[in-house]
């Protein structure tokens, strides 16, 4: 007579927490249909309301216009770097690129009877020979020329740069290549060298990274306050907390790029934002402002202009 095993036999279920990631799983998708159907709704009603919208010829050539002149100007500086590569700069006056560094002039500082028509607005400007060296910059991208569509090559600097969207910011390695490029999309962002201080504020208060949580099935961007993923993404760099990310970028070291990009850009506030009538008189104070320190050439030896960005991030941050 056979020996009557009395072994219990495992249950045939799944355990909870494969149940609750399912039960996620199609929660998530069917939020996300839903999502795409009020987008493409909300699509529909946009081209609609865009076929019916009345375009004055004027705008039309205005709008014309001033993306001529954008393509002429990139045009013009693509054509100037490709002859420095051929070495062909005997018809230029100087063979070296130039910042001009634009900052307020101190209140309390005395006015002589004789001032400069550069001063006259009460700020300062140095133009400055680029050396070629490496240097942190921080770029942010601003609205470029009223009525001027992006060019196609502009639009793609941006793109790699990741800064399709208004008011988002990175850091970038300043080379003698990036400089050439900083040139062209010079109307689209406003650029300058931060300080140590600007940086550490920006990563502690800004700092988000794309992250894949174990319990979840797709990444999501998250706020960096975690120094332990930061060493399961770069701790094979000897990156193990986010003190040596700011070191890494504000030092340029050999982990810049790869911290650089773990980061997302920076989305930061406006720096005047709502309707009252105050903001109403700070947006025209703002626009005076930018029309003195934002002045776009149309020259291909044009320099790039370099503000206080410490000063900027401060009220923007």
């Amino acid at each position: 007579m056979s020996d009557i095993t009395n072994e219990k036999k495992p249950l045939n279920s799944d355990p909870e927490i494969l149940l609750r990631k399912r039960r996620n799983a199609d929660r998530t998708r069917l939020e996300k249909q839903e999502l795409a159907r009020q987008r493409q709704e909300q699509r529909k009603k946009e081209q609609i309301k865009n076929k019916k919208k009345f375009i004055r010829a004027e705008s039309l050539v205005a709008n014309s216009l001033a993306t001529s002149r954008e393509k002429e100007r990139i045009k013009r500086i693509s054509k100037l770097e490709h002859k420095k590569l051929k070495g062909d700069v005997s018809h230029l006056p100087s063979e070296k690129n130039f910042f001009l560094k634009v900052t307020e002039k101190p209140q309390s500082e005395e006015t002589d009877d004789l001032i400069d028509e550069d001063e006259e607005d009460g700020f300062e400007r140095e133009k400055v020979a680029y050396n070629g060296e490496e240097q942190l910059l921080f770029v942010l991208r601003v609205k470029g020329p009223v009525a001027a569509s992006i060019p196609h090559k502009a639009y793609r600097i941006l793109s790699t740069l990741r800064l399709e969207e208004v008011n988002t910011a990175v850091f970038i390695k300043l080379t003698e290549t990036t400089f050439s490029l900083l040139k062209i999309i010079a109307p689209y962002v406003i650029v300058g060298k931060p300080s140590l201080k600007s940086i550490r504020s920006l990563i502690q208060k800004r700092s988000k990274i794309v992250y894949k949580r174990e319990d979840e099935e797709e990444a999501k961007e998250i706020i960096l306050n975690d120094n332990n993923i930061v060493e399961e993404k770069l701790g094979d760099c000897g990156v193990i907390c986010i003190d040596d990310i700011i070191h890494e970028i504000a030092t340029l070291g050999e982990n810049f790029t790869k911290c650089n990009f773990f980061l997302q850009p920076f989305k930061l506030n406006r720096e005047v934002s709502g309707f009252s009538s105050l903001n109403k008189l700070k947006k025209l104070e703002q626009r005076e402002v930018e029309k003195k320190t934002r002045k776009v050439s149309n020259a291909s030896t044009a320099p790039i202009v370099q503000i206080d960005i410490d000063a900027l991030i401060a009220k923007i941050n």
